[in-house]
């Protein structure tokens, strides 16, 4: 709409005043976005605060509840390990007093021939190392062990003893080996046959019946080793006895099995119930606050959303009003003032020429 301006400094000082007045609104609208904003995140931080809270809560509780029953599942497993040392130690005395029982007669039979061989030695002046093993290795050599007896003494007595005494000579001399050698020898065949006259020869037929005895020891010693073996390999547990240590077993495993149930069905009760009911509680205890935010964020949006509108269209009411005259340049309130003075003192007689004046004065 084309208007006819008969009054420049009045048409200004009306687009002065419509401008202020746009400003204002403008200005009020940018406070009520920056509300709208402001509300917007403090409504999402405290439904972000409730969702972390429900969180919390629900993990602590399940938490609670797992480590409760998990102490009583820890003490009756602590029951149970101590009711299986119990079961175990009573079997191990049962095995032990079966092979007492079962080897009692051999174990008695090999005293029994001891005895004999150390009142026979005895009796008839037999030294007491003619009583060991080494002895019989050396004169009455017999299995795999006897043998290998031997063949150690053999070497140690020719071989580690005259070297060993050579190498420690400072000057070794071909003849000093040949000398030690001779004297070991000399020395150990004639304690060897001197003890083998003293002994085997003079009391053969004791020596003989002492190894008859000795190898029936040793039989009884396989025999002892063989019962023993058979023992612990025996899984028929029922002689030993522990029908009540099984029963104390079986009861605390059932126990254990029980407080295990219990905790999944206290698990399950949480998850579908329990859980969904705190839930509710937390967001009831918080509705009020949120709803209220939400309510005053729903009145600032609305307000602002309305507020917005209208400076759009006062915008546009503005521009198609003053715009074609005073020009989107001239449009604060610092230049209208500076044309509506530049009017007022008569240097211009139009908005057109007070507007060149201004922009030649600046």
């Amino acid at each position: 709409m084309v208007r006819d301006i008969r009054d420049n400094v009045g048409f200004l000082q009306e687009a002065k005043a419509a401008l202020a007045e746009l400003e204002a609104e403008r200005a009020k609208s940018s406070r009520l976005q920056a509300e709208e904003k402001r509300l917007t995140r403090g409504l999402a931080a405290a439904k972000k605060a409730v969702e972390d809270e429900i969180e919390t809560t629900i993990s602590k509780r399940k938490e609670e509840i797992t480590l409760s029953y998990d102490r009583e599942i820890s003490k009756t497993q602590g029951k149970l390990k101590k009711a299986r040392d119990r079961r175990e130690r009573a079997k191990d005395q049962g095995v032990k007093a079966r092979i007492s029982d079962e080897t009692a007669q051999l174990r008695e039979e090999n005293r029994q021939l001891k005895l004999h061989n150390s009142t026979v030695f005895h009796q008839n002046g037999v030294p007491s190392i003619c009583n060991t093993k080494f002895y019989y290795a050396l004169y009455f050599t017999k299995g795999f062990k006897e043998v290998m007896i031997l063949l150690l003494t053999f070497l140690i007595g020719f071989l580690v003893v005259p070297c060993g005494i050579y190498w420690l000579i400072p000057d070794h001399k071909l003849w000093m080996l040949i000398l030690i050698y001779v004297v070991d020898i000399v020395l150990l065949c004639g304690a060897y046959i001197a003890l083998n006259n003293r002994t085997k020869v003079s009391h053969l037929d004791i020596m003989k019946d002492a190894r008859k005895n000795r190898d029936m020891i040793d039989a009884n010693k396989r025999k002892i080793r063989v019962i023993i073996k058979a023992i612990e390999k025996d899984k028929n547990e029922a002689v030993y006895n522990l029908g009540s240590y099984d029963r104390d077993i079986a009861s605390i495993e059932k126990e254990l099995d029980e407080i295990a149930g219990r905790k999944q069905e206290a698990l399950g009760v949480f998850e579908n119930q329990t859980q969904k009911e705190l839930q509710t509680e937390i967001l009831e205890n918080n509705r009020e606050k949120l709803e209220n935010m939400a309510r005053q964020l729903n009145q600032v949006s609305a307000s602002s959303r309305e507020l917005s509108d209208s400076v759009q269209k006062k915008t546009i009411a503005f521009t198609d009003e003053y715009g074609p005259y005073i020009g989107q340049e001239f449009m604060q309130q610092e230049k209208l003032d500076k044309l509506i003075d530049i009017l007022n003192q008569g240097l211009a007689s139009s908005l057109t020429e007070a507007q060149q004046i201004y922009k030649n004065v600046k």
